[in-house]
């Protein structure tokens, strides 16, 4: 008989913007099996602003068991281009319990899917124009499908990108990163 305490699996939240949102959803749809250490929850809040995103998702985690004294909460927003936005991001954090982590995109989640394929600190102007350089990688990107096995392998790259846009204090860079190398990490 083993002496080993059994070790219930960490519960990972994910509260991602809007009502049905399926960019990040499919994305990060394949990240359980990766980590045999978390649960991961994905849950879509039907808010877009940051504040509410948080209480909602508080409410909607109690469905999960969750304990906030070993389970973890990822929100992630959209900066949008604005600068209001990223005030009142920023203010959050700063009041957050510890189990809850804004994770932000500037200007939105698609840097973090163009960084797989090149670095760039282009300051985007809109959405829009991200995904107009994401379809040179992506055509017909479509912000409803799953681009998961085209980007998997280019995982590496999108670190090294995303970590030196940050060190650069790029307008255009992404949190992602540090949720993504949590759950890829290889366990000992």
């Amino acid at each position: 008989m083993s002496n080993k305490k059994f070790q219930p699996k960490r519960i990972i939240v994910f509260g991602f913007e809007g009502k049905n949102n399926k960019t990040e959803n499919n994305y990060f749809s394949h990240f359980e099996p990766l980590n045999p250490n978390y649960i991961l929850k994905r849950i879509s809040c039907g808010v877009t602003d940051p504040k509410n995103m948080i209480d909602s998702i508080k409410k909607k985690r109690k469905d999960f068991d969750y304990d906030s004294k070993k389970d973890l909460t990822f929100v992630f927003v959209d900066l949008d281009c604005l600068e209001e936005k990223a005030k009142v991001v920023q203010e959050l954090k700063s009041k957050c319990p510890r189990d809850i982590r804004i994770i932000t995109s500037s200007p939105c989640f698609e840097i973090w899917f163009l960084n797989h394929f090149c670095y760039s600190t282009k300051e985007y102007k809109s959405n829009e124009d991200i995904i107009q350089d994401l379809t040179r990688f992506i055509p017909n990107y479509d912000k409803n499908k799953d681009y998961f096995e085209i980007m998997n392998s280019k995982t590496d790259d999108a670190i090294k990108n995303s970590y030196k846009q940050i060190l650069c204090s790029s307008k255009s860079k992404t949190e992602v990163v540090e949720i993504v190398k949590k759950i890829i990490k290889k366990q000992s």
